[in-house]
C-alpha cells in the first residue's frame, strides 16, 4: 500500500477569547493513497474545508500529525513548506484566483517560473501542452476577462498542473459552475487522476463525488462515514448508476448522522 497522505489524530481548533474554543477538526485519521481520487462531502460547517486546508500545510494544525510523501508538515520551516506546495500540490478553488495584468499563458506559467525545475522554454511547451489538453489553445494570449468561467477554471486546472504535482486539492471546483461546465471539468480530472495524479476534492455535488474511488462524509468535525466506489471509466449509463447509488448512501448517512445528532442533544439536556 502507496500512502502518500496521511494524518493521525488530527485537530483543529480556534480560540474567540479565553473561555471560548471552537474545535474544527477532531482527532481526524486518514490515509489517501497515491493516484486516488477522494471527495470530501458533508453539510456546511462541518470542516470539509478546513480538513483540506490542514492536509495540504495550508493552515496549521492545533495537534496531530500529516505526513505528505514521508515528510511531517509541522516539522517543516515556513519557507520548505511554500516550496513543497509550490512543487508537489496543486491547488483549484470555486474563485480561480487570476491575476488581471497577466495573459491566461502567463497566469499558468507564473507557478513555473517560481518553481524554478525548468528553464522558461521548457515551461511555456508545457503549459501549451496543458492549454491544448483542456481546450483552451485559442485563448493564450487572452486577458481573464475575455474567457467564460468553465474556461477559466480550466486556466486554474492547467495553473495546478504546470509543475506536475503529486496531488491536486480542489475546494469545489465545480461549484460556481453550470452543468455543462461542470461536466467537462469532472472529465478532465478523471483523466488527470487516470494518467496517474492524486485528486482530492471538498464537494456538496453527488454527481462530482460518484465520479471519485472514496467518497468521505463529515458531520461536526469528524470523518463518520466512508463510501468506495470502483474506478470510474466514463460514460452517461455508468455515470447515472453511480450517482443514483451514491445518492442513496447520501441519504442513509445523513439519516444516521441526524439519529445520532438527536441522540447527542438528549444526553446533553440530561
Amino acid at each position: 500500500m502507496n500512502i502518500l497522505l496521511d494524518s493521525k489524530k488530527l485537530n483543529k481548533h480556534y480560540n474567540l477569547g479565553k473561555k471560548n474554543r471552537i474545535k474544527v477538526l477532531k482527532d481526524v485519521n486518514l490515509e489517501v493513497l497515491r493516484g486516488e481520487f477522494v471527495t470530501i462531502m458533508g453539510p456546511s460547517g462541518s470542516g470539509k474545508s478546513t480538513l483540506l486546508y490542514n492536509l495540504s500545510g495550508m493552515d496549521q494544525v492545533s495537534s496531530g500529525r500529516v505526513i505528505f510523501n514521508g515528510k511531517e508538515l509541522s516539522s517543516l520551516s515556513e519557507k520548505s513548506l511554500s516550496a513543497l506546495r509550490l512543487k508537489d500540490m496543486g491547488f483549484i478553488f470555486q474563485q480561480i484566483h487570476l491575476l488581471n495584468n497577466l495573459s491566461i499563458q502567463d497566469n499558468i506559467t507564473l507557478s513555473g517560473y517560481l518553481c524554478g525545475r525548468k528553464n522558461r522554454k521548457d515551461i511555456v511547451k508545457r503549459a501549451q501542452m496543458l492549454m491544448e489538453m483542456t481546450g483552451i489553445e485559442s485563448l493564450a494570449q487572452n486577458d481573464i476577462t475575455q474567457a467564460s468561467g468553465g474556461q477559466l477554471q480550466r486556466v486554474g486546472i492547467c495553473r495546478a498542473l504546470i509543475n506536475d504535482p503529486e496531488i491536486i486539492f480542489g475546494d469545489e471546483p465545480t461549484g460556481a459552475l453550470d452543468s455543462q461546465s461542470s461536466y467537462e471539468i469532472m472529465e478532465l480530472l478523471r483523466r488527470i487522476n487516470h494518467a496517474g495524479t492524486t485528486v482530492f476534492l471538498v464537494t456538496h455535488d453527488p454527481k462530482v463525488a460518484s465520479r471519485s474511488d472514496r467518497v468521505l462524509y463529515m458531520v461536526d468535525g469528524q470523518v463518520v462515514s466512508e463510501k468506495r466506489i470502483c474506478r470510474y471509466m466514463g460514460g452517461k449509463k455508468e455515470a447515472i448508476s453511480r450517482e443514483k447509488d451514491l445518492s442513496q448512501w447520501l441519504m442513509d448517512t445523513q439519516n444516521v448522522s441526524l439519529v445520532m445528532e438527536k441522540k447527542k442533544c438528549l444526553k446533553t439536556s440530561i
